[in-house]
């Protein structure tokens, strides 16, 4: 966990049964602090495991429950996202990284 990004992330090769939306086997899987993985987020699964693009009311609702547990409650909430990638999306591999880089 990043401390100053407040989230961590991670690219996973999904297995050949696994469905991407770009055809391509990798995905982007990220945790962190509810309410800066939230910004970032266009869609969310919805109850039936449905992609769905995030109206300015379902952003609010999330909001407000992020805020509740927060501040009413002393929590602290994480929320999980991920992005299927595109072919050359990612960046360095772990080989690819000098030890101490």
């Amino acid at each position: 966990m990043d401390a100053v990004r407040k989230r961590m992330s991670t690219v996973l090769d999904l297995d050949s049964n696994d469905e991407s939306e770009f055809g391509y086997p990798k995905r982007l899987h990220i945790k962190g602090a509810s309410e800066l993985i939230l910004e970032t987020c266009t869609h969310y699964l919805n109850e039936e495991g449905v992609k769905t693009p995030i109206d300015e009311s379902t952003r609010t609702q999330l909001n407000e429950v992020i805020l509740t547990y927060g501040s009413k409650e002393a929590l602290t909430t994480i929320a999980f996202a991920y992005k299927d990638l595109k072919e050359g999306e990612g960046g360095q591999t772990h080989d690819d990284i000098q030890e101490g880089s």
